[in-house]
C-alpha cells in the first residue's frame, strides 16, 4: 500500500510538473529542515505541511503553519487555503542567556510557566534582545515548539541574520535577492499595541 502511494505521488508531480524530492534524492530529509537549507523557506511566504511543526518555518518571517491530509489536497490543487485569522500574541524575551542554556530550555521554561494551551488559537511572535541574538537554528527551535503551547503559528521578524542564512542556499540566492530583502526589511510588527496579548520572559536567572 505504501509503495502504490509513493508511485502514484511520482507519477502526479510528472505530470503536473510539482518538483518532487523523493528518497532518492540528495536533498531529501525532513522538511521543516530541508525548507531552510535548502533555501526555499523565505520571510513574507505562507508554508503549509501536513506537520503540526511547521510553525519550525516561521523563524524567517513566514507565516507556517500544519494542515490536514485534505487541506494539502486543497493547497495542491489551488495555492489557497481557507482559515480562520488567529488571534496574535507577543513572547517578549530579554536577558542574556547563562552558559549552558539554549532556545529549548526557553521554550520549555515559559510553557511551564504559562501552561500548554497558553497559545490555543493564537499566532505567537517572539521578539526581543535574547532572540536578536539567536542564531537561525535558534529561532527555528522557539518556533517550533510554540505549537506545543496550543499556538497555530510561531513566528520571529526578519533581519539580517536571516538573509545571511537564505542568501547561502541553493534557492536563496537569486538574481533578485537585493530586492527580495529590501522588501522583507518591511516585514515586522509596527508596535506591540497591535498584540491581542502580551507575555514578557526574563531568561538571565
Amino acid at each position: 500500500i505504501s509503495k502504490a502511494q509513493l508511485d502514484a505521488l511520482e507519477a502526479n508531480c510528472k505530470e503536473f510538473g510539482i518538483e518532487l524530492v523523493d528518497m532518492f534524492n540528495e536533498n531529501n530529509g525532513i522538511v521543516h529542515m530541508v525548507g531552510p537549507e535548502q533555501g526555499l523557506t523565505q520571510p513574507g511566504k505562507t508554508v503549509v505541511c501536513g506537520d503540526s511543526h511547521t510553525a519550525t518555518h516561521g523563524a524567517f518571517g513566514a507565516i507556517a503553519f500544519g494542515i490536514g491530509t485534505s487541506e494539502v489536497e486543497h493547497v495542491l490543487a489551488t495555492q489557497t487555503i481557507w482559515q480562520k485569522k488567529p488571534k496574535t500574541m507577543g513572547i517578549e524575551i530579554t536577558g542574556k542567556l547563562q552558559k549552558g542554556v539554549y532556545a529549548k530550555d526557553i521554550i520549555l521554561a515559559f510553557l511551564k510557566e504559562n501552561g500548554v494551551s497558553v497559545g490555543v488559537s493564537s499566532a505567537i511572535e517572539f521578539y526581543g534582545d535574547t532572540v536578536k541574538d539567536m542564531d537561525m537554528e535558534e529561532r527555528m527551535t522557539l518556533c517550533n515548539m510554540a505549537i506545543e503551547g496550543g499556538a497555530k503559528v510561531g513566528m520571529v521578524a526578519p533581519d539580517e541574520k536571516t538573509f545571511e542564512y537564505i542568501k547561502n542556499t541553493k534557492y536563496g540566492e537569486s538574481e533578485n535577492f537585493k530586492s527580495d530583502v529590501e522588501k522583507w526589511k518591511t516585514y515586522f510588527t509596527d508596535d506591540e499595541s497591535c498584540f491581542d496579548r502580551i507575555i514578557t520572559m526574563d531568561v538571565s536567572n
